[in-house]
């Protein structure tokens, strides 16, 4: 049998010889009360535990797979065995008779025979898999029925047993409170941890015998009281001093009382520290000392320069500790290693630093070579009219269709090239805000004469849905009338021979208006709805190429409705059609019109 080491088994294996500990000081321990009903549950966390621990070591899978299988024995166990602790340690062991031991047992000894019979049903799992894409390999499966029928019976054996120990907590002496109190806090640790790992899926592997070591540890202290003292030697030796995190424990005077290697190496110390001063440790930053002196509580970051030029970054966490009248009596001080966090962090603000350079570039460079291409389709357009006219005068009739595909190209183009310079000024924050007053009738008619031949051209329904009492809009009218020709341009490119509506509604109770375009056409992807407000967004490439379009007209009306101080948001259904919401001040904000930056009214721009 070939064996490997994993980055998890060293773990599994100090809580199965933890495990084990606990379990032989318990045999040893059997003459006391509830002693002897401990031992079946830590029985079963220690074949949970050594199964684990095989499992993790194991190199090929087969013999994986059978400590995984050989590890649900302990699984069985550690539930049941729990309940029946509960029983016994409170009394009620008269309940355990050979029936209700016989029925028990019938759902573990079920759960084992369909787990072992899982490779010719699936009822138990469905599948499993091992995963050996990382440096500790795991089961992806999927469960069956009679893994949720086992899930539900552990749950209820371990909520009862809580339950029975909660109900005895009231009846219990001062002492027995103290030694129940503790058992409770330790069944509530598996009971999570499985649910998050069964229920919740928070990770690849089952922490739950971890939590169950907890729970048999939290009863024999409950049970032995000087147990957890005994343990403790071996706790520190396996955990606290192969911790990656430096800890400093230090009295009222600051003197070291503890320290584990972590913080030693930090500290590029080697000899003894305990019972010295902390300023032995950080003798060569004092600042340090000065800065952390008077700290009782808090956390703060440092950076300490070392000999060898190079420069860390730590996390320091300081906590105090309190004797039983809440006076101080000493600190502990964890230390974390930030460095690779902060070496990420300026990677990052270099990456946005370069991004925002390069978004300004692009901004730059769009407004510029925008303003340049008008200049000369100024006169193609011009010219492409002139020709026209010319040509019908004289009676060239062939060649007009043709002059007149050049004039609608252009036209395009021209419009285009708009977009893209309204975006650049919007994403250069130079963007100008004419605000007037006019008349909210007036602008949907001359909306609703330039959408009317597109409407026409995919035999579109224009409905319209006005309130009577639509009056006056106080705002910059052409960001609406453009907000308006997109949608509406939008609706109808994307419909034939359906509907399209425009609705506009007050709303008195927030003084803005309601603007809904709706229609009937393709409508969006649930994929694709997070991202329509996007620059240069369309719903699919092939979108483009039969629709035509650049993607911005969205992004130009989001950005317009957030200028006016309001909001767009869209609803959509694939099949089935698409529903645009505005909502607009009837009265541009002050603050909106300061924050655009060069905003102006039409009266300021007149003077």
């Amino acid at each position: 049998m070939n064996w490997i080491f994993t980055p998890i088994a060293l773990p599994v294996l100090i809580a199965s010889l933890i495990a084990i500990f606990v379990l032989v000081y318990t045999w040893q321990r059997r003459t006391m009360r509830g002693a002897r009903p401990l031992l079946p549950l830590m029985t079963g966390v220690v074949i949970w535990l050594v199964g684990s621990t095989l499992e993790a070591l194991a190199f090929d899978p087969t013999t994986r797979l059978f400590w995984s299988n050989f590890q649900f024995i302990g699984v069985v166990m550690a539930p049941t065995a729990w309940f029946m602790f509960s029983l016994m340690f409170t009394d009620r062991a008269a309940v355990l008779t050979r029936t209700t031991l016989g029925l028990l047992l019938i759902m573990p000894i079920l759960t084992l025979i369909l787990l072992w019979t899982s490779p010719w049903q699936q009822f138990f799992q469905v599948s499993k898999v091992l995963n050996t894409t990382g440096p500790n390999p795991y089961w992806d499966w999927v469960p069956g029925p009679g893994f949720w029928i086992h899930a539900a019976y552990s749950y209820l054996l371990t909520i009862a047993g809580f339950v029975i120990l909660a109900r005895s907590y009231r009846q219990s002496s001062r002492l027995h409170r103290r030694q129940i109190s503790v058992m409770l806090v330790g069944a509530a640790v598996p009971w999570i941890a499985n649910i998050l790992f069964v229920v919740v899926r928070l990770g690849p592997f089952d922490y739950t015998p971890f939590a169950f070591l907890i729970t048999g540890t939290a009863v024999a202290w409950g049970i032995f009281k000087v147990g957890l003292v005994e343990i403790t030697p071996i706790i520190r030796r396996r955990v606290i001093d192969e911790m990656q995190d430096g800890m400093l424990v230090l009295d009222e005077h600051d003197r070291v009382l503890e320290a584990n290697p972590a913080v030693l190496r930090m500290a590029q110390v080697t000899e003894d520290v305990i019972g010295q001063p902390v300023k032995q440790v950080t003798d060569r930053w004092p600042e340090l000392h000065l800065r952390f002196h008077y700290l009782t509580s808090g956390q703060e970051e440092v950076s300490l320069a070392y000999d060898d030029g190079t420069t860390r970054h730590y996390q320091v966490s300081v906590s105090p500790l309190l004797d039983k009248n809440d006076h101080l009596t000493g600190r502990l001080v964890m230390v974390h290693e930030i460095t690779r966090l902060k070496q990420i962090e300026t990677s990052l603000m270099e990456a946005k630093d370069a991004a925002e350079a390069a978004s300004r570039a692009k901004s730059t460079f769009l407004a510029t070579m925008s303003h340049e291409l008008r200049t000369p389709l100024a006169a193609i357009i011009g010219y492409s009219e002139l020709i026209q006219e010319r040509s019908e005068a004289l009676g060239y009739e062939k060649i007009v269709p043709h002059l007149k595909q050049i004039g609608t190209a252009a036209q395009g183009l021209n419009f285009l090239i708009g977009n893209i310079l309204d975006l650049s000024k919007i994403e250069a924050e130079r963007m100008d805000m004419m605000v007037t007053e006019f008349v909210v009738p007036d602008l949907i008619e001359e909306v609703v004469n330039s959408v009317q031949p597109q409407i026409a051209k995919n035999s579109n329904v224009l409905e319209l849905d006005l309130a009577p009492d639509l009056g006056l809009m106080q705002t910059d009218r052409t960001k609406l009338r453009q907000i308006l020709l997109n949608l509406l341009g939008n609706a109808t490119k994307f419909t034939y021979e359906g509907t399209v509506l425009l609705a506009i509604r007050p709303d008195c109770a927030t003084d803005c208006i309601l603007i809904t375009v709706r229609d009937t056409g393709e409508g969006i992807s649930d994929e694709m709805m997070g991202k329509i407000f996007q620059p240069f967004t369309q719903a699919d490439s092939s979108i483009t190429r039969v629709h035509g379009g650049s993607g911005l007209g969205l992004a130009i009306s989001s950005r317009f409705c957030q200028m006016l101080g309001g909001t767009i948001e869209a609803e959509s259904r694939l099949g089935e059609g698409t529903t645009f919401l505005v909502r607009l001040p009837v009265q541009l904000p002050l603050t909106q019109l300061i924050g655009s930056g060069n905003g102006r009214s039409e009266e300021a721009a007149q003077q």
